[in-house]
């Protein structure tokens, strides 16, 4: 039998597929950070760029709500 997309369940199948793909993203920024960094031979780029992927998470996560 086949659930529908209402029901808890798939709602925090959901929720948790978001914060998968949420804390990907910071980790190809942080490696795209550090590999910029390298070509560039600069960390302070380095830092920005893991700075930057970080306070966008916090801020994507923190002003996220809830629908249902």
């Amino acid at each position: 039998m086949m659930q529908s997309s209402s029901t808890p369940v798939s709602r925090q199948r959901a929720t948790s597929v978001r914060i998968a793909l949420s804390l990907a993203v910071v980790a190809l920024a942080s490696f795209g950070g550090v590999i910029l960094a390298e070509y560039t031979r600069s960390p302070q780029i380095g830092a920005g760029v893991l700075g930057l992927a970080l306070v966008a998470f916090l801020l994507v996560a923190m002003t996220r709500r809830e629908r249902g």
